[in-house]
């Protein structure tokens, strides 16, 4: 499945959703009682930006994310290997 930022009118299994279930989440923790209602679509559209945004950004700096990975010989009996990573495709 690729990874979703969302649109208020597309909002289900999104980043934004996520968001949206995060933040119901600590509010009642910390407030001590459920997200009230009201803003819904404010929360909404708030959430859509910030996930649109990370999205650009991450993609804009996709060769800044990792440039080299070790592999370790758990077994002891081999040597870590260093290796440059050209292209990174995570599979979330």
């Amino acid at each position: 499945m690729a990874l979703k930022h969302g649109r208020v009118a597309d909002f289900a299994d999104s980043l934004a959703e996520a968001m949206e279930k995060a933040m119901k989440t600590e509010w009642a923790a910390t407030k001590g009682f459920a997200l009230p209602d009201q803003g819904v679509e404010d929360r909404r559209l708030l959430f859509v930006a910030v996930a649109w945004g990370l999205f650009d950004f991450l993609k804009a700096n996709e060769n800044a994310l990792i440039n080299e990975i070790t592999l370790h010989d758990a077994s002891g009996l081999g040597s870590d290997i260093d290796y440059d990573v050209v292209q990174l495709e995570l599979n979330l």
